[in-house]
């Protein structure tokens, strides 16, 4: 259990016995505990009140008075009614639609289009669905709703949309109202969690809400890439999970006794993962029909998934990246900057055992495998593939043309995008062991890209879900998505889910790479006026950079622009995000700004 976990778990136990008490002073004995990280988020820090409706208030006001009335953290929504017509409260649907993320109050417009009709609009950032699913909009997305107006005992009041109408936020009042959480799935041969993340409403239900979302189907952009241990149709037996002493006993209905053994130690896997996000769960139990389940070995209470055997995979970090200047190769440590007065240790930048020593310049978009004892290449033409391990090199069977990028997966995968002789865009893979060295690639099924082409993708650390950036066949309508990885038992992909797209705003990318399990880095712009930047988002989070997040302005969070950068990777994280520039500089990033620590035109970092 963690430190802070426990430091929460005394603090309640200690309101329940004392409770509250304006001059409690501070404790005189007791044990030394660490406390809040700086960066921990501050549970519920500030509560906005909304005003109700005053007399005599005009039409504008009254819609605008309601807008702000959308942030009444009240489950009752009281105030947000008092400004509504008799017939309407029930056509606002708070917690089944959507909801509209836009920056500030002074980006509302309110516009008449006749005596008891007003248009309320606004530049959308953001939507939420009922489930959770955040999506950045395209820039300058406007957003727009059609209030009726009538009179009440003498006093305008809104008459909603009959289609309903759920939250417009804005970004300062989303931050407070909504909290980012992840429902965890497991991979199918293996132990390892990939999370999914959804947006929920702060508050008391919080622990509930998770238990039923954790409960609920594998996510289309998943399907056939994970696998839950909850069987179909299990539900909570009770309307609610409560958490007493800081164990959360989940109680199901008995479709859950349908799971055998590994399935049943998924399920509680993945709600430990899943509740114990939430600071007053310390343990998760679970139930049937209020009989306790009990695991062998364990017992009744989990309190980390780790003690079932499951966990997230680690996203790998290194000291150094390779860089091909001309047909050689040499190491370079990304972090220590030149002309810098930071004091640090140097990496050590000799050549490894398995390093490539020379590759003609004719082959280009180079990739290092997981292992990094075999490097992968395109042709210049970009019609072949070829594979360089141990001073020997292969070209493979042609199998398509316009091909992308190449990359490895932690499953033995090499990756490509390309064009098939039929014309129909797509991805194809090959396994890397000797035996696959005269064997063209296999095509990986995603009839979703078969009109389009694929210019760079990346795998994910536990090898479940692949970022693709594509266009059309013009090389226009430009997006990123990510999708789950459906593989054989043996491990090799066999195709890809549904496409979720990821990046809106963005209308030109040119290189993406996973900088952990949840978020990701990519180049590109969001209109044809603006240069070339590294973004960081998270799958599911979207662009930092793109809405205020308790900051002055949006743009404190972006990068520093880079406009000729052609490719992006990181050695780990997004401190360790580097990028090539057409030139054949290579960037290192120091804080916002971007030395240059190498001259190349290739950076190499294992499995990115």
């Amino acid at each position: 259990m963690s430190l802070r976990k426990r430091l929460v778990a005394a603090a309640l136990s200690v309101v329940a016995v004392l409770g509250v008490s304006a001059c409690g002073g501070l404790p005189g004995d007791g044990p030394v505990l660490e406390g809040r990280r700086l960066d921990d988020p501050i549970g519920d820090p500030v509560r906005v009140l909304p005003q109700g409706p005053v007399d005599g208030a005009s039409q504008e006001q009254i819609v605008l008075g309601f807008i702000r009335a959308n942030e009444d953290v009240d489950e009752s929504r009281e105030t947000g009614k008092a400004y509504l017509a008799p017939q309407s409260p029930d056509l606002w649907r708070w917690t089944s639609a959507d909801v509209i993320v836009y920056d500030t109050a002074d980006d509302l417009k309110v516009k008449r289009l006749g005596p008891e009709e007003v248009e309320v609009s606004t530049v959308a950032v953001a939507r939420v669905s009922a489930d959770g699913r955040y999506v950045d909009l395209p820039a300058r997305t406007r957003t727009t709703v059609t209030f009726g107006l009538t009179k009440v005992a003498g006093q305008w009041r809104i008459q909603l949309p009959r289609t309903g109408f759920g939250l417009w936020l804005d970004s300062a009042a989303f931050d407070r109202l909504y909290e980012a959480r992840r429902i965890y799935y497991v991979t199918p041969s293996g132990r390892l969690l990939v999370s999914d993340i959804r947006w929920f409403p702060s508050g008391s239900r919080m622990v509930t809400t998770l238990a039923r979302a954790q409960l609920a189907a594998v996510p289309d952009y998943l399907v056939g890439a994970v696998r839950t241990g909850v069987p179909t149709g299990t539900k909570l037996s009770v309307n609610a999970v409560p958490v007493n002493n800081g164990r959360a006993q989940v109680n199901l209905t008995e479709a859950a006794l349908k799971a055998d053994p590994i399935e049943r130690r998924a399920m509680w896997a993945q709600l430990a993962a899943t509740l114990g996000q939430v600071p007053a769960v310390q343990a998760v139990g679970l139930a049937v029909e209020g009989v306790e389940l009990e695991m062998p070995g364990i017992g009744t209470w989990v309190s980390d998934p780790g003690e079932l055997g499951y966990g997230r995979a680690p996203a790998s970090s290194y000291d150094t990246a390779l860089v091909r200047a001309g047909t050689t190769f040499s190491r370079v440590d990304p972090r220590a900057i030149p002309d810098s007065d930071a004091v640090r240790k140097p990496a050590d930048t000799d050549q490894q055992a398995g390093d490539p020593t020379s590759i003609p310049t004719e082959w280009t978009r180079l990739a290092l495998s997981v292992d990094g004892k075999e490097v992968a290449a395109l042709r210049q033409d970009q019609t072949e593939l070829s594979r360089w391990r141990g001073g020997r090199w292969k070209v493979l069977p042609p199998f398509a043309t316009v091909l992308a990028s190449p990359t490895y997966d932690t499953s033995g995968y090499l990756w490509v995008g390309g064009i098939a002789p039929d014309g129909k865009g797509g991805l194809w893979a090959t396994h890397t062991d000797a035996s696959t060295a005269n064997k063209a690639p296999q095509r990986v099924a995603a009839h979703w890209l078969s009109g389009r082409r694929v210019t760079a993708i990346a795998l994910s650390p536990e090898g479940a879900r692949l970022l693709v950036i594509s266009t059309d066949a013009a090389g226009h309508d430009a997006r990123l998505d990510v999708a789950g990885i459906i593989r054989a038992p043996s491990g090799e992909p066999t195709g890809l889910s549904a496409p979720w797209r990821q990046g809106q705003p963005l209308t030109r990318l040119r290189d993406v790479v996973w900088l952990d399990g949840d978020s990701y880095a990519v180049l590109g712009r969001i209109s044809p006026k603006d240069p070339v930047r590294p973004w960081t988002g998270t799958v599911g989070g979207g662009l930092d950079g793109i809405r205020r997040q308790g900051r002055a302005d949006p743009q404190d969070t972006r990068l520093a622009a880079v406009p000729d950068a052609v490719s992006i990777t990181t050695v780990g994280g997004a401190r360790g995000i580097m990028i090539v520039t057409g030139d054949g500089q290579v960037l290192a990033r120091a804080g916002r700004t971007w030395p240059v620590v190498a001259t190349g035109t290739d950076v190499l970092v294992p499995g990115r």
